[in-house]
């Protein structure tokens, strides 16, 4: 195939640079006719003496030739060596490519501070797309101080030549609140005045952002109806973000009537060219049946997409559904909490506020990871709902308590232990269970097998099913010396009791230690049945269990938990 060069390049070359001898004028023709017929080694061997004898139409053009490789192997040092040949004498399309060249690194070293240098050479002969790359050099403080006093200047400059995105970013530095940050005035006035430049250019961008003006009644009155007919001309020319304005409006009813069939047109519109925030849209419509027929298979489709994109309210609402599986669709998804929690995991990386606490509990419980509680602390701080910061304070608290605590039951420090925990330990050790019901105060366990002369384990919990108490009985069966053979076992591991009251051969009769950790340990029997009890108190566990039972007799009376307390998979959180 064969390449021509570019007329845009000639054309260059002529306005700026030919101002040479008829011979050398003659000699540069004869190597474009020869570059327009496909010989680009014959126009090398033209134009390559008049370059080296300073011509700079010949320097320019020589130095495409081995930017492009038509001719000659393609070598960029070359290039630029060429290029800065004719930058030098002025040219300023030299000026501009060597400019790009500098700031991408290509043929030479990346270098901010030549490249502004050589843009600001053009940009001073009046090459508007210079003049924009000076303007963004300086607002963005690329290869000098920043300077946004120069960056308006040189955005003007540009602009009032026509170049479109020199008008959109002076239209953006005006209107955005931002900016005052940077010295920058905010003026609506002077932001649409040059959005609508570009928007009479049928620049997209310029005129979705002049419909954002309307629709929001910045520096103008307020008109939906102006903001509908851009977004309109915007979206049907293939603007994707505008395509989305006019679903979002459409769906809300904002300026309009609300019509979620037309909205999905647009949506759909826009989440064929990729816009996510369309394709959450999408799925959530498909997800509640609005507009369309209700399926769970199209929205997890549409929520996918958007979330491979990184729209991390879409990661998190494919966790929401794999965590509660669906009903009520055709075909209903089962619960996986492996995918909900892996959806969670790319919802929180992307600092989707809600996930972080949905991650969290996932490693405080070891769902589908191994138990990290570090981490589960960690999320629960970045995390915005009410029921996270509870647990929060729940979950450091209880790494505070395993700083202290020292006394065990079944190997487990029983002053920060919960009833799912204690449970689990006491499973382990094969001992048989009496009673385990979640609207109970209390578990009951036979140790008889276990535990030489006891037949009953009672644990008390709070209604959060925190630790409060655990209760061993010993059958006395007329055994006054029951309760000093428990005693002497009991003070060989804690020393003496702290407190004694009666008789150890009859009458009442108890022994109180109080443990380094605060654990209350109690032995104590009635008379005349000599039945002896062990209990180990958590005494702020033991006041609270009582004020609650105080509230309410029935332990499942309780605060909506932070399960119900969020929204589930069958009503999804919304954009808007």
């Amino acid at each position: 195939m064969m390449l021509k060069v570019p007329h845009l390049l000639i054309s260059s070359i002529l306005l700026f640079c030919f101002s040479g001898p008829l011979f050398a004028q003659a000699k540069f023709t004869d190597g474009y006719e020869a570059a327009q017929s496909g010989n680009y080694k014959k126009a090398v061997q033209i134009w390559l003496p008049l370059a080296t004898q300073g011509d700079p139409a010949a320097q320019y053009t020589v130095g495409w030739m081995y930017e492009s490789g038509q001719g000659v192997a393609k070598d960029f040092k070359k290039a630029i060596y060429w290029y800065q040949k004719a930058a030098q004498q002025g040219n300023p399309a030299a000026q501009y490519v060597t400019a790009t060249m500098y700031a991408k690194g290509v043929g030479t070293e990346q270098d901010s501070s030549k490249a502004l240098s050589y843009f600001l050479l053009a940009a001073n002969q009046g090459d508007p797309i210079s003049q924009f790359q000076v303007g963004n050099y300086y607002l963005q403080g690329i290869g000098t101080k920043q300077n946004t006093t120069q960056s308006i200047y040189w955005y003007q400059k540009s602009a009032e030549q026509g170049h479109v995105n020199a008008q959109i970013s002076l239209g953006k530095l005006y209107q955005s609140a931002q900016n005052n940050e940077l010295g920058i005035k905010q003026d609506y006035k002077k932001s649409i005045y040059w959005y609508q430049k570009a928007a009479t250019q049928n620049n997209l961008a310029a005129q979705y952002e002049l419909a954002m003006i309307y629709e929001k009644g910045l520096g103008e009155k307020q008109s939906y109806p102006r903001a509908i007919q851009l977004y309109t001309k915007s979206a049907t020319n293939g603007y994707a973000p505008s395509a989305f304005k006019l679903g979002q409006l459409l769906e809300l009813g904002d300026g309009t009537t609300t019509n979620f069939s037309q909205a999905l047109v647009w949506y759909r519109q826009a989440a064929l060219q990729g816009n996510t925030d369309a394709q959450y849209r999408l799925g959530y419509l498909s997800q509640m049946g609005k507009g369309t027929a209700k399926n769970i298979q199209v929205a997890i489709e549409w929520y996918t997409q958007a979330s491979r994109r990184d729209h991390a309210q879409a990661y998190y609402q494919l966790a929401q559904i794999y965590e509660y599986g669906t009903s009520g669709f055709p075909n209903d998804i089962s619960r996986n909490l492996q995918k909900a929690f892996k959806n969670y995991q790319y919802a929180s990386t992307l600092d989707f506020k809600l996930a972080h606490a949905k991650l969290a509990y996932f490693y405080e419980h070891g769902i589908f990871t191994k138990v990290n509680k570090a981490e589960a602390i960690a999320l629960y701080k970045k995390a915005s709902q009410t029921w996270a910061k509870t647990k929060l304070e729940k979950l450091v608290s209880h790494e505070q308590c395993l700083d202290t605590a020292t006394t065990l039951l079944f190997s487990e420090l029983i002053s920060c232990a919960d009833r799912t925990l204690l449970r689990d330990k006491i499973k382990q050790q094969s001992i048989k269970v009496l009673s385990e019901d979640n609207t109970q105060w209390s578990d009951r366990y036979f140790t008889g097998a276990m535990i030489k002369g006891s037949s009953e384990l009672t644990i008390d919990y709070t209604r959060e099913n925190q630790f409060v108490k655990a209760t061993y009985t010993f059958v006395g069966r007329n055994n006054p010396a029951l309760i000093g053979k428990i005693k002497q076992q009991l003070t060989e591991r804690y020393g003496e009791p702290h407190l004694s009251i009666g008789e150890a051969l009859q009458g009442e009769t108890s022994y109180q230690w109080t443990l380094k950790d605060s654990i209350t340990l109690n032995i104590y029997r009635f008379w005349p049945d000599t039945t002896t009890f062990v209990e180990y108190i958590q005494p702020q566990n033991l006041q609270l269990q009582k004020a609650q039972q105080q509230q309410s007799m029935e332990h499942a009376f309780r605060p909506e938990s932070e399960q119900q307390a969020e929204s589930t998979a069958s009503a999804p959180i919304t954009l808007f």
